[in-house]
């Protein structure tokens, strides 16, 4: 199988996507040539996959323009036509056409013959230079989705944007042979505007962990209880409902959490988390800055428990790439998230969630998973928790053995 790749995020840049998109490359047993992004002042973490380039065939790395204008004009259209431009699909558009002729030169220049043309999204760019690669090469195409797209409810579309994405994003669903969401949730959520015929392309493929990343020698059996969220806060995704959960928690029995230290590691807004956190105990909640992603990963290990926050919602369709990282971990998992794809994925674990939006559900939730983790450090605190056929179906051999298949039948469809 040759597989020719467009992935914007790819390590060292540090982007969720950057993760799940090497860790299923570097497992696939494929000769795969991936252009990706060299994104001047974003983030890097050389702790992401640091070995995943050296599995693939060639790794081509594309600078993205910067395009900016003057101040004058960025604080004119600051709220206006350039934020719009910018959420059509996003701010990538002028990365599209250098990617498309950089991937037409290596196909013809190297005599390249890849089976499959795979995009990863978000950002959404990949699928559009997808459209134009599926036009000018006649691959077999399989576009992977790691969030909504015109449906995403953290995307602050209007009626125009909104309108001019979803319209973007039909040309490539019907443009596509083969559609990939990482979870049936969105999936749903996808193909629940279109016509049924389209969602005979859909496939299903979760994010994977590899456990030969976590080497921490596993959760502490004496000393305080740490219970640890990884990740960053946005949007309506706040501490909030943990803070609430919290205060009504210790009202009630200030006892249970007296042993117990909540660390919140790279949330953004350290005052904020403490302004809201002023009524409990000082030593019960700690803000701590973003660490590399190797460290995170020894981190979760190294806990007693972890926690998912999610914002409220009626139902959310997301799986957060942590949780799989959690999966791996191997800790007890305690999700304040509403009712959809990662609370049934905790639940089919063994843990316990609780909704966002009541702060008497999260205390309850709370005070069962205090005990179940006092419970843990009595028995066997370094066994891995969770169900171990649901943690199966998350390793990175299993995900990419499903990646592969998919991708072999897409090619035999096609001749």
């Amino acid at each position: 199988m040759e597989i020719l790749a467009i992935s914007l995020a790819f390590p060292p840049l540090a982007y969720p996507r950057s993760i799940q998109v090497a860790r299923l490359l570097k497992h696939t047993d494929a000769a795969t040539a991936l252009f990706c992004a060299d994104e001047p002042g974003a983030r890097l973490d050389p702790s992401i996959e640091p070995h995943a380039e050296s599995r693939l065939k060639a790794c081509i790395r594309i600078p993205v323009p910067s395009g900016r204008l003057s101040d004058r004009i960025l604080h004119k259209f600051a709220r206006g036509v350039w934020n719009r431009r910018n959420l059509v699909p996003d701010g990538y558009r002028k990365w599209r056409p250098l990617v498309v002729e950089s991937a037409v030169n290596y196909v013809t220049q190297n005599r390249f013959e890849p089976n499959v043309l795979v995009t990863f999204a978000q950002p959404f760019t990949d699928h559009l230079i997808g459209l134009d690669l599926k036009k000018l090469l006649g691959l077999p195409w399989l576009a992977h989705f790691s969030d909504p797209w015109a449906d995403n409810p953290f995307t602050p579309f209007d009626a125009v944007t909104r309108k001019q994405n979803l319209k973007l994003e039909r040309t490539v669903a019907e443009g596509a042979d083969a559609l990939v969401f990482t979870s049936r949730e969105t999936a749903d959520l996808f193909f629940g505007k279109y016509p049924a015929e389209l969602r005979r392309k859909a496939y299903v493929l979760p994010q994977c962990y590899d456990a030969t990343q976590f080497t921490s020698p596993g959760a502490p059996s004496v000393g305080p209880i740490t219970v640890r969220y990884l990740g960053n806060f946005y949007g309506r995704r706040s501490p909030l409902p943990l803070i609430e959960g919290l205060i009504e928690l210790y009202q009630k029995d200030p006892e249970i959490i007296a042993d117990v230290r909540f660390e919140l590691i790279g949330p953004g807004d350290q005052n904020q988390v403490k302004a809201l956190a002023a009524s409990l105990p000082a030593e019960c909640v700690s803000v701590l800055p973003s660490v590399s992603y190797e460290e995170s990963l020894a981190l979760m290990t190294s806990a007693d428990g972890l926690m998912i926050i999610d914002a409220p919602a009626e139902t959310s369709v997301f799986l957060p790439s942590k949780l799989i990282d959690y999966i791996g971990a191997g800790r007890p998992v305690f999700g304040i998230t509403p009712k959809g794809t990662a609370a049934e994925l905790i639940g089919k674990l063994g843990g316990s969630v609780a909704d966002p939006a009541l702060p008497r559900d999260v205390s309850a939730g709370l005070r069962k998973f205090i005990r179940c983790l006092r419970d843990r450090r009595n028995e066997r605190p370094d066994r891995p928790w969770g169900d171990a056929c649901v943690r199966e179906q998350f390793t990175a051999a299993k995900v990419s053995a499903d990646f592969l298949q998919m991708l072999e039948n897409l090619t035999v469809k096609s001749k």
